[in-house]
C-alpha cells in the first residue's frame, strides 16, 4: 500500500498532506486543556514526519542530478535538522517565554498551513514542468 503513495511524482502531494497533518495537530495542541493531551497529539509526529521526510528525499531525487543526489540529500539534512532547527528553536523558545504554548503552537500551525498553501505554488509548478517537458 504504502507504494502506491510514494510512488514517483507523488511527492508534493506527500509534502502538502503532511502539511496538512502538521496544521492540525499543532492547531489541536494551541487548544490542549492539559499537558498531558499535548502527549498524546505528539505521537502523531511518528506519521506526520516520515510521510513529510521521505517525500521531501523523494522529491530531492527527482530534481537534483545524479551526480548529486548525496550531496544534496546531505544539505537537506544539514538545513532541516541543524541551521534551521536551531533558528526554529530559539524563535519557538522566545514565543514561548514571551506568549506561552498556546501561541507557540498557534504560531506553528498558521506556518504549517503557509507552507500547505506554498506547496501547491510548488505543485502548479512541478506541474507546469512536466508538461514542459513532454
Amino acid at each position: 500500500m504504502s507504494f502506491r503513495f510514494l510512488r514517483k511524482g507523488n511527492e508534493i502531494k506527500l509534502i502538502s498532506f503532511a502539511a496538512v497533518l502538521y496544521c492540525l495537530r499543532y492547531f489541536a495542541c494551541s487548544l490542549a486543556p492539559d499537558p498531558r493531551w499535548i502527549v498524546y497529539l505528539q505521537l502523531l509526529q511518528g506519521c506526520t514526519f516520515v510521510v513529510f521526510y521521505t517525500a521531501a528525499i523523494q522529491y530531492l531525487y527527482a530534481i537534483v542530478p545524479e551526480e548529486w543526489k548525496s550531496t544534496g540529500q546531505t544539505m537537506l539534512a544539514v538545513l532541516f535538522f541543524g541551521v534551521l532547527g536551531i533558528i526554529g528553536s530559539f524563535l519557538g523558545g522566545w514565543i514561548f517565554d514571551a506568549y506561552g504554548g498556546a501561541a507557540l503552537y498557534l504560531t506553528m500551525s498558521v506556518l504549517s498551513f503557509f507552507g500547505f498553501l506554498f506547496s501547491f505554488l510548488m505543485r502548479d509548478h512541478h506541474t507546469e514542468s512536466r508538461r514542459e517537458q513532454e
